[in-house]
C-alpha cells in the first residue's frame, strides 16, 4: 500500500517532469513562432520524461483507484487530476505517433496536469459520493472522463487552428517544421471532436442506463447540461460536414460545448451523479 508520503512524492516528482517536458520544447515552439532557426528537441529525452510524469502522476492517484474499487469516498480534486492524465497521455501518445499538431498543446496540456496533480496530493477537496461496486456505472464514469478529456483537446486544437489562420491572414506565419499546414490542424480537429461526441453520446446512454436517478432533482442539472453540450457539439460537426464551418463560428461553437460540458461535471459536489 502506498502511504500518504510516498503519494506526495510521486506527485512532486510526476509535477517535475512535466516541467522538464515543457522545458525541452517551450524554447523550441518560441523560436518557431519568431522564425529563427530550429532544432526539433531530442525526442526520445521528451517522450521519456512525459512516460515518467504521467507513470508518477498515476502512482500518485492509487487511493483513487484503490477507492473507486472499493465503493469508498474519494475527491473532486482526484477526479480532475485523473482527467487531466488522461489529457496528457492521449497528447503524448499522439506527438509519439508524430502528429505535429499537438507540439503547441503541449505545454498547456502539461502545466493543466502539473497543476492538477498538484492540487489533488496536496489540497484535497471535500468527499463527494460514494461509489458503489458497480461495474455498470465504472464504466460510466471511465467513459464521462475519456469524453472530457477528449473535448477539451479538442477546444485546445480550435484555439491552435485559429491562432494559425490569423498568423496566415496576417503574414505573420513563419515557416517551419515544426508550424502543421492548416488544413491538418482542421481535419485532426474534427476527428477529435468526432470522438469526444461518440465517448459523450456513450456516457449519457450509459448513464440512463445505469443510474437509477438519472433523471432524479440531484442530477437532472448535470443532465441537462451535459445534453446540451452534446447539442452544441452535434450542431457544430453537422454545420462542417454540411455547410463547411470553421473559423470564429467552430470556436465559440468548442469553447461553449466546454463550458457547458464542465459544468455538469463540476457544477457540483455530486459530481459522479452524472459525470
Amino acid at each position: 500500500m502506498v502511504t500518504g508520503l510516498r503519494i506526495m512524492s510521486f506527485a512532486l516528482f510526476s509535477a517535475l517532469f512535466y516541467i522538464i517536458s515543457i522545458l525541452f520544447i517551450a524554447p523550441m515552439l518560441a523560436k518557431a513562432q519568431s522564425g529563427e532557426q530550429i532544432q526539433r528537441p531530442n525526442k526520445n529525452w521528451f517522450i521519456l520524461t512525459a512516460l515518467f510524469a504521467v507513470i508518477c502522476h498515476f502512482i500518485s492517484l492509487f487511493p483513487f483507484f484503490s477507492n473507486l474499487f472499493s465503493g469508498e469516498n474519494f475527491t473532486l480534486m482526484e477526479i480532475g487530476s485523473l482527467i487531466s492524465v488522461l489529457i496528457a497521455i492521449l497528447a503524448t501518445v499522439a506527438i509519439a505517433l508524430k502528429i505535429k499538431t499537438f507540439w503547441f498543446l503541449l505545454p498547456i496540456i502539461y502545466c493543466f496536469a502539473t497543476i492538477n496533480v498538484t492540487l489533488a496530493a496536496f489540497a484535497p477537496s471535500h468527499v463527494i459520493q460514494n461509489l458503489a461496486q458497480d461495474l455498470g456505472l465504472l464504466l460510466h464514469i471511465l467513459l464521462a472522463m475519456f469524453a472530457y478529456a477528449v473535448c477539451f483537446i479538442a477546444m485546445l486544437q480550435s484555439i491552435q487552428l485559429a491562432w494559425l489562420d490569423r498568423k496566415l491572414k496576417t503574414k505573420q506565419m513563419v515557416i517551419s517544421p515544426l508550424l502543421p499546414p492548416l488544413m491538418m490542424v482542421e481535419r485532426h480537429f474534427f476527428r477529435v471532436m468526432l470522438s469526444g461526441e461518440i465517448l459523450l453520446t456513450l456516457t449519457l446512454l450509459t448513464g440512463a442506463v445505469y443510474l437509477a436517478d438519472f433523471f432524479g432533482n440531484e442530477n437532472i442539472q448535470k443532465a441537462i447540461f451535459s445534453f446540451l453540450a452534446w447539442i452544441v457539439y452535434a450542431v457544430l460537426l453537422i454545420g462542417h460536414w454540411k455547410y463547411r464551418w470553421r473559423g470564429k463560428k467552430m470556436i465559440i461553437y468548442t469553447i461553449s460545448g466546454m463550458i457547458l460540458l464542465t459544468i455538469a461535471y463540476f457544477g457540483s459536489r455530486a459530481m459522479l451523479g452524472m459525470n
